[in-house]
């Protein structure tokens, strides 16, 4: 029977940063592990991101934070008064969209060693989120939805009155310095003069985060309103010609 077992692994499965920092919410991960007291001769803690060591915490001395994570772990953060469990958890400051993987906890002694792993995936929400649709000069109507400077890389659906589209053609583009996506959606109506409700549906895979609009699209009005001008331009040309042949 093993003295040393971690038994809850608290990372979150995604995270957003927030763009304003008034909005921000903390990123903490913690480890939660049970160990005896006649086992913990030797006891250390160890966090790792992608196998790569970034924390370590020995009872009766100060945390130690390794790499680039230096400055973005708050050494002073505490979530218990145990000896054993005082400094076990990792609170981050101003977290980076590239700590996105896996981090594992490790806990041992000179009897037990035991470890957890867990993914985390950051998110940079967009800047940018609009469903409209617009004239082409061949006369057709163009359906787009654009999702602009999110990370990672979104999937982007458009529907039509509750029906996923599946030829909708999606582009996208990475930004050079940042790594952000911007993502285009875009579907021409088959029938324009009919009414429908347009819909915009952005996920990112892996995460509970998405996005979600609507908006009518009155194509029966835009039918009556062309049948309209028509009828007005045709009137127009008529009187024209009218005033024109009285000229002679």
């Amino acid at each position: 029977v093993t003295c040393l077992e971690i038994s809850n692994l608290r990372v979150p499965s995604s995270y957003s940063i927030a763009r304003d920092d008034g909005d921000s919410k903390p990123l903490i991960l913690g480890c939660d592990y049970e160990i005896d007291e006649n086992d913990s001769k030797g006891f250390v803690l160890k966090w790792k991101h992608n196998d790569l060591q970034i924390y370590q915490w020995i009872p009766s001395r100060n945390p130690i934070v390794f790499s680039s994570f230096k400055g973005h772990i708050d050494v002073d953060y505490s979530e218990s008064d145990d000896r054993f469990h005082k400094y076990s958890a990792l609170k981050f400051i101003n977290p980076k969209a590239n700590y996105t993987g896996n981090y594992t906890c490790q806990v041992q002694t000179y009897q037990s060693v035991a470890s957890r792993t867990a993914h985390l995936q950051m998110i940079v929400p967009e800047t940018d989120f609009s469903l409209g649709y617009q004239r082409e000069t061949n006369g057709s109507t163009v359906v787009f939805c654009n999702v602009g400077e999110i990370y990672p890389l979104p999937v982007v659906s458009l529907l039509i009155d509750n029906q996923k589209v599946t030829d909708a053609i999606a582009t996208e583009q990475v930004q050079e310095y940042t790594g952000y996506y911007n993502v285009s959606a875009q579907y021409i109506l088959p029938d324009q003069n009919k009414n429908m409700e347009l819909e915009c549906e952005v996920t990112i895979p892996g995460t509970d985060y998405t996005l979600h609009t609507s908006m009518p699209y009155e194509g029966a009005a835009f039918r009556a309103n062309a049948a309209t001008l028509q009828i007005f331009l045709c009137t127009a040309i008529t009187v024209t010609l009218a005033r024109m042949l009285t000229l002679f």
